[in-house]
């Protein structure tokens, strides 16, 4: 059923029915809902394409005027990525950003966590703008929830924390440590030891720490190398892990100041990098140029993310989703020198095997 047949079947107009479906305060309460009652019962779905068309034909009378969307983080800092330097976050806003403007969108950024500031502040800023879409760069505490007063928007979330059930972009962490392990099991390591930041292993949804232990479980002589958690750099700890356990290679999801404390170790005990001991990154790379590990992508998922919300926008679907949908982008090999070589698999004449 179109609008102009609810608008017959009501004696409306069928401006006052398109107002009533988009749940404007123009239209009295009671006239809304029966408009969206009988719409509901006929089964009647808006024409998406169409109804984005027509805001920016009428939008585009106004001068100046640019369908836009918000960028916000759920960080208690300004810019996240300066203060904990993490570039990844502002690569993915970059990339976000670039995409959105492809697709003819402004994307705005709001500072919501800023002294004085609250979320229902910035719900009132983004209804006087006509945003109806965000993109969240996260958060530092993994369990926290997204605040209530933005749940009525179209909300598209980067990685794996904010525990609320939201659409989402996120590196595919298991494919990605799956990829690792299997590199270094072909250059002949049999003993990978994992070193883990303790946060970080919950903002990976425990995709690193759980494909680690599978692939021993696959492929590997017991015992396990148990993992070890560290949010700071404890050499005591590490001394104690590594001369216990005595892994082949190191891979690592660790900060920069981690990683060095790492490398003076294995230094002081006269290893060499790599062709006695192994490193691995995860991600997290400080010098691509150095460690050898998977490269994630994202600039890449920003811009999968706002294709994501564009598309979440454009069909109205606004809330908090039934099913959340989730793209997961793959990061690519980073060769390097931390690694030693791939063992060459020798072809034995006449039979085509190894």
């Amino acid at each position: 059923m179109t609008v102009r047949a609810l608008a017959r079947q009501l004696g409306l107009s069928a401006t006052a029915v398109s107002l009533a479906l988009k749940d404007s305060t123009r239209i009295s309460e009671p006239v809304r809902r029966k408009v969206q009652a009988l719409a509901a019962a006929s089964g009647y779905v808006p024409n998406a394409r169409l109804t984005e068309l027509m805001r920016e034909v009428r939008g585009s009378t106004a001068p100046g005027y640019r369908a836009t969307l918000g960028a916000f983080s759920l960080h208690p800092w300004e810019h996240p990525w300066k203060e904990r330097n993490w570039g990844f976050l502002e690569e993915a806003l970059t990339g976000a950003t670039e995409r959105a403007q492809t697709h003819g969108y402004r994307l705005d950024y709001f500072w919501l966590k800023q002294p004085g500031f609250s979320a229902a502040r910035l719900r009132t800023i983004l209804k006087a703008r006509g945003i109806e879409g965000l993109f969240c760069l996260g958060s530092l505490d993994p369990e926290e929830e997204m605040p209530e007063d933005l749940r009525e928007f179209a909300i598209v979330t980067y990685g794996a924390s904010i525990s609320t059930p939201l659409h989402r972009v996120a590196s595919h962490f298991a494919r990605d440590a799956r990829s690792l392990f299997e590199e270094v099991r072909r250059r002949g390591y049999r003993r990978p030891g994992l070193v883990l930041l303790t946060q970080g292993d919950r903002r990976t949804d425990y995709g690193y720490s759980s494909t680690y232990l599978g692939f021993w479980e696959r492929l590997l002589e017991p015992p396990v190398i148990p993992i070890l958690r560290n949010d700071i750099w404890d050499e005591t700890a590490f001394e104690h892990w590594f001369t216990t356990h005595r892994p082949d290679v190191i891979v690592l999801h660790q900060r920069p100041e981690f990683l060095e404390g790492v490398r003076r170790c294995l230094h002081r005990r006269g290893l060499r990098i790599p062709q006695e001991i192994g490193l691995a990154l995860l991600d997290l790379n400080p010098d691509t140029s150095y460690f050898s590990g998977i490269r994630q992508a994202p600039r890449l998922m920003g811009a999968t993310a706002a294709e994501l919300l564009i598309g979440r926008v454009l069909l109205r679907d606004f809330g908090r989703p039934a099913h959340p949908k989730v793209e997961l982008v793959l990061g690519t090999w980073n060769e390097a020198g931390t690694l030693r070589p791939a063992i060459p698999v020798a072809i034995h004449a006449g039979t085509g095997g190894p």
